[in-house]
């Protein structure tokens, strides 16, 4: 599974394959051997409260070893999909937001609004095609399903980043794709009411 960490304003990408405690990890594209045991009998790191646990980790990182203490944080939102954490390592407490690879495909997708010009909807990561529910032509409003995408055993719906006019779509139902590939093309619709004029 891959995953996008956010830690101090930077952003890792960090690919984790599990085996038993061992964990293969790729952060940033580097690879690591990570082996884990949950410390019996310390369930709390230096400050916090019963109400408040935390999990104390043994980490062997290639050979070195670090103890972690780990506690859940409640998320930003009660809408948010990301999961907060606090991790202290040496004493230095740090908060990361995870985010697993298909929320953060979704999101990235939602938050490339356009305010002019053409807007690209590309798959956020590879699938089939399982309805098409925009035409050519026909004017879409922010947020309304263009493309449904079946990845990762669900069904996600791609959705106009702007509002507009639906200039292209160029895939159909039942059909593959490719992360990153163009799905579906919505154009300004003030354009596409100058163009008529100009025809006229």
């Amino acid at each position: 599974m891959r995953y996008v960490a956010l830690i101090a304003g930077r952003t890792y990408t960090v690919e984790v394959a599990a085996n038993g405690h061992t964990r293969s990890i790729s952060l940033d594209g580097q690879s690591l051997t990570v082996d884990w045991q949950v410390v019996e009998g310390e369930s709390l790191h230096a400050g916090a409260t019963a109400e408040e646990p935390a999990n104390h980790l043994s980490l062997l990182i290639g050979d070195r070893s670090h103890e972690a203490y780990v506690r859940a944080l409640p998320p930003e939102s009660s809408e948010s999909v990301d999961r907060v954490v606090e991790v202290m390592i040496g004493g230095i407490p740090y908060t990361v937001t995870v985010r697993d690879e298909r929320s953060q495909a979704l999101a990235s997708l939602a938050s490339g609004s356009h305010l002019a010009g053409d807007a690209l909807i590309r798959a956020p990561m590879p699938g089939l095609v399982a309805n098409v529910l925009a035409t050519e032509g026909a004017e879409v409003k922010r947020g309304q399903t263009v493309v449904v995408l079946e990845a990762m055993k669900m069904e996600n719906d791609l959705t106009a980043p702007r509002p507009g006019l639906v200039k292209m779509i160029k895939v159909v139902k039942g059909q593959t794709v490719n992360q990153g590939d163009v799905l579906a093309i919505v154009g300004d619709l003030a354009d596409a009411q100058r163009t008529v004029d100009d025809e006229e």
